[in-house]
């Protein structure tokens, strides 16, 4: 393994495992609802949401490098539910969006899978030009980018999954 792969390999697991603490104790019924405080609801991403649009992610980490991420895609269908600019919907009679653990084996093997997937990625790849336009001038290569999605990215949506347990009064995990 090459020493980029290496150190962005190592902090991406670590959002792994703090997905899986941030689910323990988070029953299928509130996966997918918004909080309400004193019968206000708070305009908050959901688990649901949070978790399926980090399995977005992964498939397009390996094509950025040049592989195919086909094996590590997200479901048909969870583009149009969880891509970045969609609404988030409270989804009281879970009609809205696939079960929880649908949700969470769609992040479990996207994430794990990819990090399995760039093992073998020479450094030289994570030094070419980050693929997507309307991000370069911010993230200038592919390697900028990788870590930006495997770690601060990551982090960012598990910050708001955090938040969220508490407002159901789901305790701390760290």
């Amino acid at each position: 393994m090459g020493q980029m792969a290496e150190a962005i390999i190592a902090p991406a697991r670590m959002g792994i495992l703090l997905a899986e603490r941030l689910v323990s104790g988070v029953s299928p019924q509130i996966f997918a609802r918004k909080p309400s405080i004193g019968g206000t609801v708070v305009n908050a991403n959901h688990a649901a949401f949070n978790f399926g649009h980090l399995a977005l992610y992964p498939s397009r980490w390996l094509a950025a490098v040049g592989m195919d991420g086909t094996s590590v895609a997200a479901p048909a269908g969870f583009d149009d539910l969880f891509a970045a600019g969609k609404e988030c919907r409270d989804d009281a009679e879970g009609t809205i969006y696939p079960p929880m653990q649908e949700v969470m084996n769609a992040f479990y093997t996207s994430h794990r899978g990819a990090l399995e997937l760039l093992r073998g990625v020479d450094d030289a790849k994570f030094s070419l030009p980050n693929p997507r336009e309307q991000s370069r001038d911010r993230l200038p290569t592919v390697g900028a980018a990788m870590i930006f999605y495997t770690s601060a990215h990551i982090m960012m949506h598990l910050g708001q999954v955090s938040t969220w347990r508490r407002c159901f009064g789901l305790g701390p995990v760290m």
